[in-house]
């Protein structure tokens, strides 16, 4: 049931966020642009829905560290872009954002969840490459950097269940725990 609230929530964010805009087609750089702001907004929004501040205080120290990461290495690499605009190329921020709140799902609620937050991550990091903003490897280290930053610093948000699944090459496991 959460899970359809979620994706109820973000679709209502995706088509209100798209509906503001001026009557134009949107490139696939604008769309890209508007992702790397929902994404972490749905997060935010996810954890406020499912356990107040909490859950937000992570999301938003995990964010923050994430940004600074990326802005820091930003100013101290000093890569040109694909298309000569700056030499802010290395690492997507862009892309970095979208991810940051993908990986916050993923590691607070799992990955059913954050599958697509994960897809529109997935694409929001195309936008910037399709824009001749980044190369693939500052979209791939933006992507990383931001993962790794926030995998560490989430912990798993505590439900009165858990479904573990492992698999080796010839067997799956599944357990489900339960507190009554």
């Amino acid at each position: 049931m959460h899970n359809l609230k979620s994706l109820t929530a973000l679709f209502v964010a995706i088509f209100f966020t798209v509906k503001t805009q001026p009557s134009y087609s949107m490139s696939i750089a604008d769309m890209g642009g508007l992702t790397r702001i929902m994404i972490p907004v749905y997060a935010f929004g996810m954890s406020m829905n499912e356990e107040g501040w909490d859950g937000a205080a992570q999301f938003a120290q995990s964010f923050a560290a994430t940004s600074l990461a990326v802005y820091g290495i930003k100013e101290g690499i000093n890569a040109r872009r694909p298309d000569g605009g700056d030499e802010k190329s290395f690492p997507s921020g862009h892309t970095a954002m979208a991810f940051s709140g993908a990986t916050f799902i993923h590691k607070r609620y799992g990955l059913e969840r954050a599958i697509i937050p994960y897809a529109l991550a997935g694409f929001t990091g195309y936008s910037r490459y399709h824009a001749g903003k980044h190369y693939v490897h500052d979209i791939a280290a933006g992507a990383l950097i931001s993962s790794v930053i926030t995998w560490n610093l989430i912990s798993r948000y505590k439900t009165d269940y858990d479904v573990n699944v492992s698999a080796s090459p010839d067997h799956v496991y599944m357990g489900f725990k339960t507190i009554f």
